[in-house]
């Protein structure tokens, strides 16, 4: 079985490619939804399947009493398109060492040259080669796709948000009005 998987080209919906998103997990986790094509997202929905499989296969190996319980899929079906769910943990602690480590998927533009802190807006065309990851945990058997190489094949981008005063121009200080029914004060 293949370790590396390549999406089909899809729309870049709320990524964090270039910078870990540490809102919602301090260590920081790169991520991206993809929206493609039905029809061209089949090979690796059936690659999300077996990786699935396989991880039933082994608990059924190991205790085949135990019930399957699946946790949430790493995409939705809206009509004729999937959104695929992609993330990689910016940091962690490997398991068979329990050494830290960081990590963040390699960006590269449509021929394949490296780009550099590029902010990647929403709506960028992208391919995206992830890792299907296999895992059975409480919350049932899942997969993971996790982010390896964001290809950018049509970059969509802006200024970084510390420009947003660039929009303003200096205008002349107007005096503080004050007026009667306005006043707010304390009554001796």
């Amino acid at each position: 079985m293949d370790k590396y998987f390549t999406s089909p080209e899809g729309k870049a919906i709320y990524p964090y490619l270039t910078h870990p998103d540490t809102e919602f997990k301090t260590d920081g986790e790169y991520h991206t939804k993809l929206e493609c094509n039905l029809e061209d997202s089949k090979p690796l929905i059936h690659k999300i399947k077996s990786v699935i499989a396989e991880q039933i296969k082994l608990q059924h190996n190991d205790n085949p009493n135990k019930a399957v319980k699946k946790a949430p899929l790493p995409y939705k079906e809206v009509g004729d398109k999937i959104i695929f769910n992609f993330k990689l943990s910016a940091k962690g602690t490997r398991k068979d060492d329990g050494k830290p480590f960081t990590q963040k998927p390699q960006i590269v533009d449509a021929k394949k040259r490296p780009m550099e802190d590029q902010q990647i807006w929403g709506d960028s065309i992208l391919k995206i080669i992830c890792e299907p990851y296999g895992w059975n945990m409480p919350i049932g058997i899942g997969c993971t796709l996790r982010l390896k190489v964001v290809q950018v094949v049509k970059l969509v981008t802006g200024k970084p948000q510390n420009d947003i005063l660039s929009g303003l121009t200096e205008v002349e200080q107007q005096p503080t009005e004050v007026r009667e029914d306005q006043q707010q004060g304390v009554n001796l």
